[in-house]
């Protein structure tokens, strides 16, 4: 992740680092600065081959990162809610690769919508589970389910932002379908 802290003084958002997250509510002693630190390692709970098939590991990010939009770029918020479009709706096994392709779409889109915004829900209002529940997972089932579960409650959250990830959606499958072509 890039430096999050640059990102949030470029938005002029304060870092809170003590209580509770100030961006998604999870009970973590260290304010925003603990919650991204649990959400580096927590993608690495299961085995590297598991998220990767199981696509927790985008998930995770995915989840997180909209849950904190106010320490990320502001074409985050397209990238992740797009991707979990495509994989929570669309059902596209997802891999670094398509990452990739993705981001070309976002960047294209970007440059045809320059004032366009995905607003975030408040702070607290972005889903009830946090990285801090992914990481009490106890078992590889538990954990892959409860991501599954986070990244679709988050998705929800942007409800009035889905008009904007179908339509990247829709770019990024046709991409697709004409590099197959």
């Amino acid at each position: 992740m890039q430096d999050w802290r640059a990102q949030a003084r470029k938005n002029s958002v304060e870092v809170l680092e003590i209580g509770s997250c100030q961006f998604c509510g999870a009970p973590v002693d260290s304010g925003v600065s603990e919650c991204v630190d649990i959400a580096g390692n927590v993608t690495h709970k299961i085995d590297h081959e598991e998220g990767i098939k199981n696509m927790t590991i985008f998930l995770c990010v995915d989840a997180h990162a909209l849950q904190h939009p106010e320490i990320h770029g502001r074409w985050s918020n397209h990238f992740h809610l797009s991707r979990l479009e495509l994989i929570l709706n669309d059902k596209i096994y997802w891999n670094y690769r398509l990452s990739t392709i993705l981001s070309s779409v976002v960047d294209d889109y970007k440059n045809r919508h320059k004032e366009e915004r995905i607003l975030p829900p408040k702070p607290g209002s972005r889903g009830f589970l946090s990285v801090y529940d992914i990481d009490k997972t106890q078992s590889n089932d538990e954990y892959i389910q409860m991501v599954d579960k986070w990244a679709g409650e988050v998705y929800k959250t942007y409800i009035f932002s889905h008009p904007v990830s179908k339509k990247i959606a829709k770019l990024f499958k046709e991409k697709i379908s004409s590099n197959r072509n």
